[in-house]
């Protein structure tokens, strides 16, 4: 099986992509994948290969993606506007042998900025592929736990890692939403605002409704009332989003029935604010479902059903294949209502962490089952409530951020002795970045330091200065105290 297949049989005139005023039949999209499959062997693309890819929610990304896999390649999907020395990191981890850089990327990345050997930089144009009708693109063999894509995050030791989702990982999460209601079909519509180089808007928005034969209109930069503006224009049916992204659509201008095409609304990446859903509902006459996941389950693990009355509390019941514990310190379950950390197992979670035994078996043990690190209380009903986390990341608008990461960036300015990170609770992105530093550097020096290594969301929206941080006699940072 290879994950390129999800296009390979739907119909030639069915619509597969809308972006602005252009609009791309299946039939287009792999004719354009055929052009760029021919151009990527060219330059040595083949089964095994691992290909970097910077771009926006555009069809070159989709494009790509599609010709890499086909191939036999390993994606590498990267935020475009990531700061250079991050995306340096990361590549350093996973040694692609080319980068491709969209549009999106262009105002980013250039040669000077990536001047290493072991990249070719090649520069992407989605109207660089001339169509040619009936071209027939490659989809080689590949076995479920043949790697698909590499997906960058960051460890709790601050240092680029890498989880490594394989065609088998991906493909399970498509069959098992697909026994969910409502299932998705080629007569949907979904809109593709959700960043492709996140797991979310990777998985669950792109490649899942591509395998359904959708529409997807895309947007390559968030902005709600344009939202909502292609939600009526395009009759879009599906909508998912991040919290912050509700709370958006929620107070942008335009008409209250601006979701009236909409038949299932879904919130992830981070917790839903009560508030937010009532504010959908009321305005819109819409119910948010929430799900729960991580990039390491490729990524969901629980969901909300669309026959099933929403619970603005809960992330939803257990997919379909997917077997989910609470568990105490030592490992046992706990009661029904009773707080326990999750531990997932399922054909969707990941393979590991790329060239890191030893983060891998700290989370991951022999028989399957993924420590996620969050906490969690069921109901008698199955319906799964998170409560806390157990890891010090941050979650911003759905991102994690690893304290070690800020911490390891802002010791690098040689006006910071010190550095500890923790997070505080933010209505607009449900949590954000709080430093912590001792030394002489200004909140303005470090604000211009910081934006050169990490990414906006990663970056801490204030600062405390002290004259000492509170650090246990093992020499590990006291987070609580500062929280």
């Amino acid at each position: 099986m290879n994950l390129a297949d999800v296009i390979s049989d739907h119909d030639a005139g069915q619509l597969a992509l809308i972006e602005g005023d252009r609009f791309i039949t299946y039939g287009d999209l792999r004719s354009r994948i055929a052009v760029m499959q021919q151009s990527l062997a060219e330059r040595g693309v083949t089964i095994g290969s691992t290909v970097a890819l910077a771009s926006g929610n555009d069809p070159a990304f989709v494009a790509s993606t599609i010709a890499i896999l086909g191939l036999g390649g390993r994606v590498m999907p990267l935020n475009p506007a990531s700061p250079t020395a991050e995306l340096i990191r990361t590549l350093d981890v996973a040694k692609p042998q080319m980068l491709l850089v969209g549009h999106a990327g262009r105002p980013y990345l250039d040669d000077d900025d990536i001047a290493t050997p072991m990249v070719d930089l090649v520069a992407l144009d989605a109207e660089s592929a001339a169509v040619q009708a009936d071209q027939p693109m490659t989809v080689v063999d590949q076995n479920d736990d043949d790697v698909a894509f590499y997906m960058p995050t960051s460890g709790t030791s601050g240092v680029a890692k890498v989880a490594m989702l394989s065609h088998g990982n991906l493909s399970f999460i498509h069959e098992a939403m697909q026994t969910l209601e409502p299932v998705i079909s080629s007569s949907d519509v979904r809109l593709g605002v959700l960043p492709f180089s996140h797991i979310f808007g990777l998985n669950v928005v792109l490649m899942n409704s591509l395998r359904a034969g959708a529409s997807i209109v895309l947007q390559q930069r968030f902005d709600a009332g344009e939202s909502l503006q292609l939600v009526r224009e395009h009759g879009v049916t599906i909508l998912s989003g991040a919290p912050p992204m509700w709370q958006r659509w929620a107070a942008a201008e335009g008409p209250d029935d601006s979701l009236a095409t909409i038949r299932h609304a879904a919130s992830g990446a981070a917790a839903l604010p009560l508030g937010v859903f009532e504010m959908v509902r009321d305005r819109f006459g819409v119910e948010i479902k929430q799900g729960y996941g991580l990039t390491e389950t490729s990524p969901i693990v629980t969901a909300g059903r669309g026959g099933v009355a929403a619970r603005p509390s809960s992330v939803g019941q257990v997919l379909p294949g997917v077997e989910v514990a609470l568990v105490d310190d030592q490992g046992t379950p706990v009661d029904i209502g009773d707080e326990g950390e999750i531990v997932v197992r399922s054909p969707g979670v990941f393979l590991g962490y790329l060239d890191d035994i030893a983060t891998t078996e700290s989370m991951l043990t022999e028989d399957g089952w993924l420590w996620t690190g969050d906490v969690g209380i069921f109901d008698e009903d199955g319906f799964l409530y998170l409560v806390d986390r157990i890891k010090d990341i941050v979650i911003v608008s759905g991102f994690n951020v690893y304290p070690a990461e800020v911490e390891n960036a802002l010791m690098l300015h040689p006006g910071v002795s010190g550095a500890i990170v923790t997070g505080t609770a933010d209505e607009m992105t449900g949590e954000t970045v709080v430093a912590h530093v001792t030394g002489t550097a200004t909140r303005e020096e470090l604000d211009a330091h910081i934006a050169k290594h990490l990414s906006r969301y990663k970056r801490p929206t204030s600062y405390h200065f002290l004259d000492e941080l509170p650090i246990a006699p093992s020499g590990k940072a006291i987070r609580r105290v500062l929280r």
